[in-house]
């Protein structure tokens, strides 16, 4: 444990990313003392506001979206306010940019250097930089992430102030595997698991702020058993959300924890106890929505 509380900065491209991918440990660092400040690359309109998606679809070529999008930004904005005051924290910050600006680019590098020299984040944490292979936005930020870091601990520009941050972790460093050929070129990897057994119930109510993106409700159940359920299988617990960290950790000794030490001794029947318990998939839904079978596909549409 360190000495003294630690200041916690996350680099997302959303702005659900937030809590999505790591919130649980955010709470938890909270609710020991800890600061956290989310910054985020984009309001995710033009991406993830699904909503306003649909509506353009809808209404085809001959709408002009931008006046929706500047209402759409503080809609989306204030989703994430709500959920990120669930879990104990309120230190967000947009650095603007548009989210179909897909490329690593100097000012964005630029941005977050100069997010860190202010915050001066004891761990930093962001996307891993090959997240589908690299041919994504979370990617890009992830990249420009650890370029901003090498950045802010140089001697910088003028009267600049230097800061250089000792941890790096990636979040959600394997969620995405799979999904082509070229995820993650074989660099993704999970090496640290935070048990959020004791928050994924808030976890659950923060995603159902983020309306636009349809995250509320079923969805919000479903992946808390799909995806921090089945990191907490691995886990050996409950719920958990998983991390890469991007240098070795330097300790005086081998690492072990008391948990670690209590398999020794745990009967199966608890360990399986242990796992099996459900808290996200079973709250209660909000007021007006239901679980559905509507939209499943129907199997001759799998026919090739």
């Amino acid at each position: 444990m360190p000495s003294r509380n630690i200041k916690l900065m996350l680099v997302a491209t959303h702005p659900a990313d937030s809590f999505d991918q790591a919130g649980g440990t955010l709470a938890h660092h909270i609710a020991r003392g800890d600061s956290a400040t989310v910054v985020i690359a984009t309001t995710g309109v033009r991406s993830h506001h699904w909503k306003l998606a649909d509506q353009k679809r809808a209404a085809g070529a001959d709408v002009d979206v931008e006046e929706m999008v500047k209402e759409a930004v503080e809609e989306k904005l204030e989703e994430v306010r709500k959920a990120c005051r669930i879990l104990g924290f309120e230190d967000l910050r947009d650095l603007g940019f548009e989210d179909d600006d897909i490329l690593v680019t100097q000012d964005k590098i630029e941005a977050i250097a100069d997010a860190i020299r202010e915050v001066k984040p004891d761990i930093l944490i962001s996307h891993h930089p090959y997240e589908t292979g690299g041919l994504k936005m979370h990617a890009t930020i992830g990249q420009c992430t650890v370029l901003a870091s090498q950045i802010a601990a140089g001697s910088g520009r003028g009267r600049q102030e230097r800061h250089n941050v000792p941890v790096i972790y990636f979040m959600n460093p394997q969620s995405y595997v799979g999904n082509n050929s070229l995820e993650y070129a074989g660099t993704g990897r999970t090496d640290l698991y935070v048990d959020i057994t004791d928050v994924i119930d808030k976890k659950v109510e923060a995603l159902d702020q983020i309306s636009t993106q349809f995250y509320g409700g079923p969805y919000a159940r479903k992946r808390a058993e799909t995806e921090d359920g089945s990191w907490g299988q691995k886990a050996l617990t409950a719920y958990a959300e998983q991390f890469q960290r991007f240098q070795p950790m330097v300790l005086h000794t081998l690492p072990i924890t008391d948990a670690e030490l209590d398999r020794i001794t745990l009967p199966s029947a608890d360990m399986m106890t242990r796992r099996g318990e459900v808290v996200g998939g079973i709250m209660p839904l909000p007021e007006g929505m239901e679980y559905s079978s509507a939209q499943r596909v129907p199997a001759e549409k799998y026919r090739l």
